[in-house]
Protein backbone atom coordinates (compact mmCIF):
# COMPACT_ATOMS: atom_id res chain seq x y z
CA UNK A 1 0.00 0.00 0.00
CA UNK A 2 2.65 2.35 1.22
CA UNK A 3 4.61 1.96 -2.20
CA UNK A 4 1.54 2.17 -4.49
CA UNK A 5 0.66 5.50 -2.82
CA UNK A 6 4.56 6.76 -3.69
CA UNK A 7 4.35 5.91 -6.95
CA UNK A 8 0.97 7.15 -7.57
CA UNK A 9 2.39 10.65 -6.52
CA UNK A 10 5.23 9.92 -8.56
CA UNK A 11 2.98 9.68 -11.37
CA UNK A 12 0.77 12.80 -10.46
CA UNK A 13 3.87 14.95 -9.88
CA UNK A 14 2.80 15.46 -6.07
CA UNK A 15 6.10 14.22 -4.24
CA UNK A 16 7.77 16.56 -6.04
CA UNK A 17 5.57 19.19 -5.29
CA UNK A 18 6.05 18.03 -1.17
CA UNK A 19 9.57 18.10 -1.68
CA UNK A 20 9.55 21.69 -2.90
CA UNK A 21 7.33 22.84 -0.17
CA UNK A 22 9.10 21.31 2.77
CA UNK A 23 12.64 22.93 1.19
CA UNK A 24 10.91 26.17 0.75
CA UNK A 25 9.50 26.64 4.07
CA UNK A 26 12.49 25.28 5.82
CA UNK A 27 14.99 27.77 4.19
CA UNK A 28 12.61 30.96 4.42
CA UNK A 29 10.08 30.00 7.51
CA UNK A 30 12.53 32.19 9.88
CA UNK A 31 12.08 35.15 7.62
CA UNK A 32 8.18 34.76 6.85
CA UNK A 33 7.87 37.81 9.81
CA UNK A 34 9.36 40.11 7.38
CA UNK A 35 7.49 40.26 4.60
CA UNK A 36 4.84 37.04 5.41
CA UNK A 37 2.81 38.35 2.27
CA UNK A 38 6.08 37.11 0.07
CA UNK A 39 6.55 33.76 1.99
CA UNK A 40 2.98 32.68 1.28
CA UNK A 41 2.39 34.11 -2.46
CA UNK A 42 5.78 32.27 -3.00
CA UNK A 43 4.81 28.88 -1.28
CA UNK A 44 1.54 29.42 -3.43
CA UNK A 45 3.10 29.61 -6.47
CA UNK A 46 4.43 25.72 -5.47
CA UNK A 47 1.13 24.64 -3.79
CA UNK A 48 -1.57 26.57 -6.03
CA UNK A 49 0.53 26.45 -9.18
CA UNK A 50 -0.69 30.32 -9.83
CA UNK A 51 0.76 33.68 -8.29
CA UNK A 52 -1.81 34.66 -5.64
CA UNK A 53 -2.80 38.40 -5.62
CA UNK A 54 -3.35 38.97 -1.76
CA UNK A 55 -3.93 42.80 -2.35
CA UNK A 56 -6.91 42.04 -4.02
CA UNK A 57 -7.76 38.52 -3.41
CA UNK A 58 -10.63 36.77 -5.53
CA UNK A 59 -10.33 32.81 -5.09
CA UNK A 60 -11.33 31.28 -2.19
CA UNK A 61 -7.30 30.01 -1.32
CA UNK A 62 -6.28 33.89 -2.00
CA UNK A 63 -9.13 34.71 0.62
CA UNK A 64 -7.81 32.68 2.80
CA UNK A 65 -4.64 33.59 3.10
CA UNK A 66 -5.44 37.31 2.98
CA UNK A 67 -7.37 36.12 6.28
CA UNK A 68 -4.85 34.86 8.20
CA UNK A 69 -2.61 38.20 7.68
CA UNK A 70 -5.50 40.31 8.00
CA UNK A 71 -7.49 38.90 10.75
CA UNK A 72 -7.60 37.72 14.11
CA UNK A 73 -8.94 37.42 17.47
CA UNK A 74 -8.48 35.61 20.67
CA UNK A 75 -11.53 33.56 20.18
CA UNK A 76 -9.75 31.92 17.27
CA UNK A 77 -6.73 31.15 19.79
CA UNK A 78 -9.05 29.20 21.86
CA UNK A 79 -10.97 27.18 19.88
CA UNK A 80 -9.14 25.81 17.71
CA UNK A 81 -7.92 23.79 20.49
CA UNK A 82 -10.09 20.96 20.47
CA UNK A 83 -10.66 21.16 24.52
CA UNK A 84 -11.69 23.96 24.30
CA UNK A 85 -13.67 23.94 21.56
CA UNK A 86 -15.86 21.55 23.62
CA UNK A 87 -16.47 24.31 26.13
CA UNK A 88 -17.16 27.03 23.50
CA UNK A 89 -19.85 24.56 22.04
CA UNK A 90 -21.02 23.60 25.54
CA UNK A 91 -21.48 27.55 26.10
CA UNK A 92 -23.77 27.70 23.17
CA UNK A 93 -26.25 25.28 24.32
CA UNK A 94 -25.08 21.91 22.20
CA UNK A 95 -23.73 19.56 24.75
CA UNK A 96 -25.88 16.96 23.18
CA UNK A 97 -24.03 16.91 19.92
CA UNK A 98 -19.82 17.01 22.68
CA UNK A 99 -18.08 13.77 22.20
CA UNK A 100 -16.96 12.45 25.60
CA UNK A 101 -13.59 13.22 26.59
CA UNK A 102 -12.18 10.35 28.35
CA UNK A 103 -9.31 11.93 29.31
CA UNK A 104 -6.37 14.90 28.19
CA UNK A 105 -2.59 14.96 28.85
CA UNK A 106 -0.43 17.34 28.14
CA UNK A 107 2.00 15.00 25.77
CA UNK A 108 1.41 10.77 24.92
CA UNK A 109 4.02 9.70 27.45
CA UNK A 110 1.41 10.71 30.58
CA UNK A 111 -1.25 8.05 28.94
CA UNK A 112 -1.94 5.36 31.27
CA UNK A 113 -3.45 2.88 28.66
CA UNK A 114 -4.44 0.73 31.38
CA UNK A 115 -7.30 3.23 32.55
CA UNK A 116 -8.72 3.66 28.76
CA UNK A 117 -12.09 1.40 27.79
CA UNK A 118 -11.63 -1.04 25.11
CA UNK A 119 -11.61 1.37 22.48
CA UNK A 120 -10.71 4.75 21.96
CA UNK A 121 -9.77 7.95 19.84
CA UNK A 122 -6.30 9.45 20.52
CA UNK A 123 -5.71 12.93 18.65
CA UNK A 124 -3.68 15.97 18.91
CA UNK A 125 -5.93 19.21 19.99
CA UNK A 126 -4.35 21.71 17.63
CA UNK A 127 -4.14 19.57 14.39
CA UNK A 128 -6.02 17.57 12.07
CA UNK A 129 -3.76 15.06 10.98
CA UNK A 130 -2.68 13.39 14.72
CA UNK A 131 -5.75 11.08 15.00
CA UNK A 132 -5.27 7.55 16.15
CA UNK A 133 -8.30 5.04 16.40
CA UNK A 134 -8.03 2.24 18.75
CA UNK A 135 -10.63 -0.44 18.16
CA UNK A 136 -9.52 -2.98 20.11
CA UNK A 137 -7.03 -2.11 23.04
CA UNK A 138 -5.12 -5.77 22.92
CA UNK A 139 -3.93 -4.89 19.50
CA UNK A 140 -2.75 -1.21 20.33
CA UNK A 141 -0.01 -0.18 17.96
CA UNK A 142 2.33 2.70 20.53
CA UNK A 143 4.70 2.62 17.73
CA UNK A 144 2.21 4.21 15.45
CA UNK A 145 0.15 5.85 17.65
CA UNK A 146 3.52 8.22 18.56
CA UNK A 147 4.07 8.44 14.94
CA UNK A 148 0.27 9.40 14.04
CA UNK A 149 0.48 12.13 16.81
CA UNK A 150 4.06 13.08 15.83
CA UNK A 151 2.07 15.26 12.80
CA UNK A 152 2.10 18.43 15.10
CA UNK A 153 5.75 18.63 15.39
CA UNK A 154 6.11 19.21 11.73
CA UNK A 155 3.31 21.91 11.36
CA UNK A 156 5.35 24.64 13.84
CA UNK A 157 8.83 25.98 13.23
CA UNK A 158 10.21 28.15 16.54
CA UNK A 159 6.43 29.11 17.66
CA UNK A 160 5.40 29.91 14.09
CA UNK A 161 3.08 27.87 11.69
CA UNK A 162 4.69 26.51 8.23
CA UNK A 163 1.87 28.19 6.56
CA UNK A 164 1.49 30.86 9.14
CA UNK A 165 -1.63 30.29 10.51
CA UNK A 166 -1.78 32.77 13.16
CA UNK A 167 -4.26 31.11 15.57
CA UNK A 168 -2.33 28.26 15.92
CA UNK A 169 0.31 28.02 18.77
CA UNK A 170 2.55 25.57 19.81
CA UNK A 171 0.56 24.70 23.35
CA UNK A 172 -0.51 21.43 22.02
CA UNK A 173 -1.77 18.62 24.06
CA UNK A 174 -3.32 15.15 23.88
CA UNK A 175 -6.91 14.31 24.10
CA UNK A 176 -8.82 10.37 23.77
CA UNK A 177 -12.40 10.53 22.98
CA UNK A 178 -14.87 7.88 22.92
CA UNK A 179 -14.59 5.54 19.97
CA UNK A 180 -18.28 6.78 17.75
CA UNK A 181 -19.32 3.35 16.35
CA UNK A 182 -20.79 3.11 13.28
CA UNK A 183 -22.80 0.33 11.80
CA UNK A 184 -20.71 -0.62 9.00
CA UNK A 185 -17.61 -0.41 11.71
CA UNK A 186 -15.84 1.65 9.49
CA UNK A 187 -14.72 5.17 10.69
CA UNK A 188 -17.83 7.55 10.41
CA UNK A 189 -18.35 10.33 7.29
CA UNK A 190 -16.81 13.97 8.07
CA UNK A 191 -19.36 16.77 7.13
CA UNK A 192 -17.71 19.65 6.90
CA UNK A 193 -19.64 22.99 6.14
CA UNK A 194 -18.19 26.45 5.16
CA UNK A 195 -19.58 29.22 7.19
CA UNK A 196 -19.35 32.83 6.04
CA UNK A 197 -21.04 35.47 8.70
CA UNK A 198 -22.90 32.95 10.31
CA UNK A 199 -24.18 31.06 7.49
CA UNK A 200 -23.15 27.73 5.85
CA UNK A 201 -22.80 28.30 2.13
CA UNK A 202 -21.46 24.61 0.97
CA UNK A 203 -19.67 21.19 2.45
CA UNK A 204 -17.85 18.68 1.66
CA UNK A 205 -18.01 15.12 2.84
CA UNK A 206 -15.09 12.83 3.60
CA UNK A 207 -15.58 8.98 3.89
CA UNK A 208 -13.50 5.96 3.85
CA UNK A 209 -11.09 7.43 6.30
CA UNK A 210 -9.56 4.43 6.92
CA UNK A 211 -9.13 2.99 3.51
CA UNK A 212 -8.77 5.63 0.87
CA UNK A 213 -10.06 8.71 1.96
CA UNK A 214 -12.24 10.59 -0.40
CA UNK A 215 -14.00 13.68 -0.84
CA UNK A 216 -16.95 15.02 -2.12
CA UNK A 217 -18.22 18.49 -2.34
CA UNK A 218 -21.93 19.61 -2.02
CA UNK A 219 -24.00 22.89 -2.13
CA UNK A 220 -25.86 23.70 0.96
CA UNK A 221 -29.22 22.22 -0.71
CA UNK A 222 -27.06 18.22 -1.05
CA UNK A 223 -26.33 18.69 -4.51
CA UNK A 224 -23.35 17.34 -5.82
CA UNK A 225 -21.07 19.42 -7.26
CA UNK A 226 -18.18 18.33 -9.60
CA UNK A 227 -15.11 19.15 -7.96
CA UNK A 228 -12.32 17.88 -6.30
CA UNK A 229 -9.87 18.84 -3.99
CA UNK A 230 -6.63 17.34 -2.79
CA UNK A 231 -9.10 13.64 -2.61
CA UNK A 232 -10.36 11.49 -5.68
CA UNK A 233 -14.59 11.57 -5.36
CA UNK A 234 -16.61 8.62 -3.95
CA UNK A 235 -18.23 6.46 -6.77
CA UNK A 236 -21.44 5.96 -3.94
CA UNK A 237 -21.58 9.30 -3.24
CA UNK A 238 -23.09 10.06 -0.21
CA UNK A 239 -26.58 10.74 0.79
CA UNK A 240 -28.43 13.28 2.72
CA UNK A 241 -27.97 12.61 6.16
CA UNK A 242 -30.98 12.69 8.54
CA UNK A 243 -31.42 15.69 10.53
CA UNK A 244 -29.61 17.90 7.71
CA UNK A 245 -31.29 20.51 8.85
CA UNK A 246 -30.72 20.54 12.18
CA UNK A 247 -26.97 20.52 10.81
CA UNK A 248 -26.94 23.76 9.16
CA UNK A 249 -28.62 25.03 12.70
CA UNK A 250 -26.21 23.86 15.04
CA UNK A 251 -23.07 25.45 11.78
CA UNK A 252 -25.29 28.89 12.49
CA UNK A 253 -24.83 29.15 15.99
CA UNK A 254 -21.40 27.71 15.93
CA UNK A 255 -20.10 30.29 13.07
CA UNK A 256 -21.90 33.42 14.19
CA UNK A 257 -18.96 34.32 16.28
CA UNK A 258 -16.51 34.72 13.20
CA UNK A 259 -15.83 36.01 9.68
CA UNK A 260 -15.40 32.69 8.16
CA UNK A 261 -15.15 29.08 9.95
CA UNK A 262 -15.38 25.55 8.62
CA UNK A 263 -17.60 23.35 11.00
CA UNK A 264 -16.91 20.23 11.09
CA UNK A 265 -19.74 17.64 12.30
CA UNK A 266 -20.49 13.96 12.12
CA UNK A 267 -23.58 12.46 11.63
CA UNK A 268 -24.51 8.77 12.46
CA UNK A 269 -28.13 7.87 11.29
CA UNK A 270 -29.61 10.81 12.58
CA UNK A 271 -27.04 11.67 15.80
CA UNK A 272 -25.00 14.92 15.70
CA UNK A 273 -21.71 14.84 16.71
CA UNK A 274 -19.23 17.92 17.13
CA UNK A 275 -15.59 17.63 15.12
CA UNK A 276 -13.88 20.74 15.30
CA UNK A 277 -13.68 24.44 14.12
CA UNK A 278 -11.27 25.04 11.50
CA UNK A 279 -10.29 28.70 10.14
CA UNK A 280 -7.95 27.72 7.21
CA UNK A 281 -9.19 24.89 5.15
CA UNK A 282 -6.29 22.90 3.90
CA UNK A 283 -4.09 25.90 4.79
CA UNK A 284 -5.37 27.48 1.86
CA UNK A 285 -2.84 26.15 -0.44
CA UNK A 286 -4.47 22.91 -1.61
CA UNK A 287 -5.98 23.46 -5.28
CA UNK A 288 -9.20 22.88 -6.68
CA UNK A 289 -9.89 21.13 -9.70
CA UNK A 290 -11.06 22.28 -11.97
CA UNK A 291 -9.83 25.32 -11.05
CA UNK A 292 -12.88 27.50 -11.62
CA UNK A 293 -14.30 26.44 -8.15
CA UNK A 294 -11.56 28.49 -6.38
CA UNK A 295 -13.08 31.61 -7.82
CA UNK A 296 -16.82 29.84 -7.24
CA UNK A 297 -16.02 29.49 -3.72
CA UNK A 298 -13.98 32.76 -3.37
CA UNK A 299 -17.44 34.67 -4.25
CA UNK A 300 -18.88 33.48 -0.56
CA UNK A 301 -16.34 34.99 1.26
CA UNK A 302 -17.01 38.78 1.64
CA UNK A 303 -13.74 40.30 2.76
CA UNK A 304 -14.96 44.26 2.62
CA UNK A 305 -16.84 43.49 5.77
CA UNK A 306 -13.57 42.93 7.36
CA UNK A 307 -11.50 45.16 5.70
CA UNK A 308 -14.77 47.85 7.45
CA UNK A 309 -13.86 45.95 10.72
CA UNK A 310 -10.24 46.99 10.41
CA UNK A 311 -10.79 50.28 9.25
CA UNK A 312 -13.13 50.96 12.53
CA UNK A 313 -10.51 49.64 14.82
CA UNK A 314 -7.30 51.81 12.83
Amino acid sequence: MIVKKILQRMKNGTLIESFRKKTYVKIHIKKSKNNPEKYLINLGKICLKYKMNLNDPQTFNEKLNWYKLNYHNELMDFVVDKINAKKYVLSKNLDDIIIKTIGTYSNIEDIDYNSLPNSFVVKNTLDSGGVYICKDKKNININKLKEKLSSFKKEMFDGVHWALETAYSENNKIIVEELIDTLDGHSPADYKFFCFNGEPEFLFVGTERDIDVKFDFYDINFNWLNVRQGHKNNLNRPKKPKNYERMLDICRILSKDFPHVRVDLYNIDGKIYFGELTFYHFAGLTPFEPRKWDYEFGKFFDITKIQHLKWLTC
